[in-house]
């Protein structure tokens, strides 16, 4: 399938076009217009109650536009992300795809492999991030804590762009599900396999969480953790091929992480959100030693 591999290779690099976005600044806030030698008598914090501050509906059709078009721009491949990262990515989304049918008999796949395995992926169902993410908000609306607040709507927000992302790759590639490997994983098959759906809003759910209480080390392991359980149980399950699983799991990092960067209130705990923010590891020499920091 040299042409179907070629179509899918230019295909998965483009997602990880969706980083540069996230590493563009997002429009001017009031501060960033009022000139420096005035900032002092500005408050230091915004409103308590000021909903406006979330994405709603103009905000969230202008994200998903910005996300559509990035890869149609000329200056999205001048980004040191699309160059350093952005064919590797494609030539090993390429590679697991050509293997995808040996890597699917690595595992015993017997029965209660996955049975168990479906319960597992329930976890990562869009219904129960949802729900589970409604929750974080309501409780910190109610509770009168904005960082929680933020937190559930941000992730609502992740959510939705996931969806409708996986839903158009997922019509564009038509390609075959594992289920008891009778199936070939062929593209333009009439499945709707590529890429995994639920580890795709998984790793968007864990990416808000993990940037938003970076500080609470427990949080990002927590989430990164179940969000791994949940792409490997849809392997386990015999719902979606490795390669499905790894476009999935990138594109739902790459999009928590740009609606995180896009919206994130600065005077709140989390992240900093940095012009200069990348997944690139920051690598510094010392007298105790070498340090290596990764910022995203």
């Amino acid at each position: 399938m040299p042409f179907q591999q070629c179509f899918l290779c230019w295909l998965t690099a483009t997602s990880l076009l969706i980083a540069t976005a996230s590493g563009q600044p997002s429009q001017p806030s009031g501060d960033a217009q009022i000139p420096a030698d005035q900032k002092e008598a500005q408050p230091s914090e915004r409103p308590a109650d000021t909903p406006t501050t979330l994405p709603l509906g103009t905000a969230f059709l202008k994200d998903e536009w910005t996300l559509w078009t990035s890869p149609l721009r000329k200056s999205t491949y001048s980004s040191p992300t699309v160059k350093r990262y952005g064919i590797p990515f494609g030539l090993l989304s390429a590679a697991l795809i050509a293997t995808d049918t040996k890597t699917a008999d690595l595992l015993p796949n017997t029965s209660v492999q996955t049975t168990w395995s479906g319960r597992v992926s329930q976890i990562g169902a869009a219904y129960t991030l949802a729900g589970f993410s409604a929750g974080t908000f309501l409780i910190g609306k109610a509770a009168g804590n904005r960082h929680a607040e933020e937190t559930g709507w941000l992730a609502l927000h992740a959510i939705a762009h996931t969806q409708i992302v996986v839903f158009v790759l997922k019509q564009m590639t038509n390609r075959e599900r594992p289920l008891t490997h009778e199936g070939g994983g062929g593209f333009w098959a009439g499945g709707d396999s590529f890429p995994s759906g639920h580890s795709a809003t998984s790793f968007a759910v864990a990416t808000i969480f993990a940037l938003e209480y970076r500080n609470h080390i427990a949080v990002p392991i927590t989430a990164y953790a179940i969000a791994t359980a949940v792409a490997a149980s849809r392997l386990g399950a015999q719902r979606h091929w490795v390669s499905d699983i790894f476009v999935g799991s990138a594109t739902g990092f790459l999009i928590g992480r740009y609606v995180y960067k896009r919206h994130h209130d600065p005077n709140l705990p989390g992240s900093p959100v940095k012009r200069t923010d990348s997944l690139m590891p920051q690598v510094s020499l010392g007298l105790r030693g070498v340090s290596l920091n990764w910022h995203f």
